[in-house]
């Protein structure tokens, strides 16, 4: 792979995974930063890595292809950073002046306002995000709407087992489609990439792939990640058939616990999309506080200003 240095740079940039990386990924239990987590978003989005290290932490940036142009994520996709003291504008500065080939033409980074809350001197947008900030007081007695829901469900036979099984990626992604559609998006994530995620779930502790059962059926599931003393929820979805029985409370309110019994601070429903305040408020219902999400974009390479115009083209067209 290729290397990157600048001689007063703060951060190295590289394609080369870091010495001791993983192991600072293990021990801090930060799942976005790992190798392995990359490799889930290679095999799904055939995206590049790189790392930004400068001898304490840093964070690993995923490199997207966009038509032409390429596009950097930090800590994708929560924007989330690997070790102690890191400063994400430090490393956007680095690769900013850093040359190379197939350099992102820019870098866009999420920052949470339940995290760190660095500012960073870029444009950014806002989404709410929300989540159950003292989660080792939660309790399921305190959402008494879902209790009940959750009660009927296990009358009805609903159960949840965890997925460690590769080939189950397939039903879990034709679920999620299914479901993205059904609330008028378009599938961003592919087969390919649940399939590999479901594999990496067997061996990672901070992967989760639960759902819920009826029979030989599948009624739903819940992808969740965890990062630091944070888990976040990435992925669900319901098979319509069961859609009465409510499988997704089930699933939420396992994942909320489990969070909750592994020493978890937080539990993340991450970002929701501008107006679509009904997913708020059901976040929200599960005990959640809402927060401003800053995502910030900042120009990396000479070629962001052609980027801008096609991006805003597309997004125009469709």
């Amino acid at each position: 792979g290729h290397r990157i240095e600048r001689p007063m740079s703060a951060y190295r940039i590289s394609a080369e995974r870091p010495p001791g990386w993983d192991a600072l990924c293990e021990d801090q239990a930060c799942l976005f930063g790992s190798s392995a987590w990359q490799a889930v978003l290679e095999a799904g989005f055939g995206c590049d890595t790189l790392y930004a290290w400068n001898g304490h932490g840093g964070a690993a940036i995923s490199v997207f292809r966009a038509g032409p142009f390429r596009v950097g994520y930090l800590g994708f996709p929560a924007g989330l950073t690997v070790g102690s003291g890191v400063s994400r504008s430090d490393i956007i500065s680095s690769l900013a002046t850093a040359s190379f080939p197939g350099k992102p033409v820019c870098i866009r980074s999420s920052v949470s306002a339940f995290g760190d809350g660095e500012v960073l001197p870029y444009s950014s947008v806002t989404n709410p995000e929300t989540a159950i900030t003292d989660l080792q007081q939660w309790s399921l007695r305190d959402v008494s709407q879902k209790a009940r829901r959750i009660r009927k469900a296990e009358r009805e036979g609903l159960s949840i087992e965890r997925v460690t099984d590769a080939t189950l990626g397939r039903l879990i992604f034709g679920i999620y489609e299914n479901t993205v559609k059904s609330h008028g998006g378009s599938a961003r994530y592919t087969e390919s990439y649940f399939a590999r995620l479901a594999e990496h779930s067997a061996a990672d502790r901070l992967v989760e792939i639960r759902r819920a059962i009826m029979g030989a059926d599948t009624a739903g599931f819940l992808v969740t990640g965890r990062h630091g003393d944070t888990t976040y929820y990435l992925h669900g979805g319901t098979n319509p058939g069961y859609r009465k029985l409510s499988p997704s409370d089930l699933l939420m309110a396992d994942a909320i616990r489990s969070a909750r019994d592994s020493g978890c601070a937080r539990f993340n429903f991450m970002a929701s999309p501008p107006k679509q305040d009904s997913l708020v408020r059901y976040k929200e219902k599960w005990g959640g506080e809402t927060r401003p999400l800053q995502n910030y974009t900042a120009r990396t390479g000479a070629a962001y200003p052609i980027f801008r115009i096609v991006e805003s083209l597309y997004r125009l067209l469709f």
